[in-house]
């Protein structure tokens, strides 16, 4: 078959039959692709999620960027050529960012709400490129935002008279049952004695201080409150150094967040950034967060 812009002819010789010297005629695309993931800002090849998007049906939303570059068999850049890629999941998607430049170069950007494994394919017959297979798990938040620890109040800050109330066995002191700094600001509080309440609603509205601020349940009698066993937080049981309060639409529940500290992001950066350089981007990227 004779060569062609659109195919390379190659001969080989296999063992197609029980027939000597049988040639197989193998057809190759004459123009080839390659693929690239550059590094992201954080200097690695982590998918990216959006400042703007938002969790739906507990997923967050993966964003990754692929430098795709075509040549022809010649070596020589592809110039305008618009490229056709897939993805092995129907839920992803693909899009390019237009032809290809005087570079042979085109942005690829792959959005997926599914972790998981994925491979990218070329759909044009005159393009030869291997599959690229993407592992989606980790990713970098786009944005930094603040993260809020969460918090048991402890009876030990609390002031007020002791007194008792409805499911509550024992007496208390009065701020850490109705106070803002009690148990109905915090969801939970530790006893005296290392017991767990949980407030259960109620208690007519905060009452606010001159400055403005909530001090005290407007009508405390009327709280709901309870002892149990732990500290039971929305998606799971509370565990010191290791829980954290999330908006559950930024970050879904029960999920793995990697906090890196300032020291952290200097050294990470420090092979690729100079000192000044690292202190400037960590002034602006100061809340660098990853989701497992």
């Amino acid at each position: 078959m004779p060569e062609s812009p659109d195919w390379l002819t190659v001969h080989d010789t296999a063992c197609t039959n029980t027939n000597p010297d049988s040639c197989v005629e193998v057809r190759i695309a004459a123009n080839l692709l390659s693929w690239n993931i550059p590094d992201n800002s954080y200097g690695d090849k982590l998918p990216i999620i959006p400042s703007s998007s938002r969790v739906m049906h507990g997923k967050i939303l993966y964003r990754l960027a692929i430098k795709v570059t075509v040549k022809s068999r010649r070596q020589n850049s592809v110039f305008g050529r618009t490229i056709s890629i897939s993805s092995s999941r129907p839920n992803d998607t693909v899009q390019v960012s237009g032809p290809t430049d005087l570079d042979g170069c085109a942005t690829v950007i792959l959005e997926s709400r599914e972790s998981g494994d994925l491979t990218l394919e070329v759909a044009d017959e005159d393009i030869t490129a291997v599959p690229l297979r993407i592992k989606l798990k980790e990713a970098w938040y786009e944005a930094g935002f603040q993260v809020t620890h969460y918090i048991i109040a402890d009876e030990r800050d609390a002031h007020g008279p002791m007194v008792q109330a409805a499911g509550v066995s024992g007496s208390h002191r009065h701020d850490f049952l109705y106070g803002a700094a009690g148990v109905p600001m915090q969801g939970t509080g530790e006893t005296l004695d290392r017991r767990f309440v949980r407030w259960n609603g109620g208690g007519g509205g905060w009452h606010k201080n001159a400055a403005g601020n909530p001090d005290i349940l407007n009508k405390p009698a009327q709280a709901r409150l309870s002892e149990t066993d732990a500290a039971h937080g929305r998606f799971a049981d509370v565990v010191a150094n290791r829980s954290i309060a999330i908006d559950p639409t930024v970050i879904p529940g029960r999920s793995r967040v990697y906090i890196a500290s300032r020291e952290t992001l200097i050294n990470e950066l420090s092979d690729r950034l100079a000192d000044q350089d690292a202190s400037n981007f960590l002034d602006n990227e100061s809340n660098r967060r990853s989701f497992r």
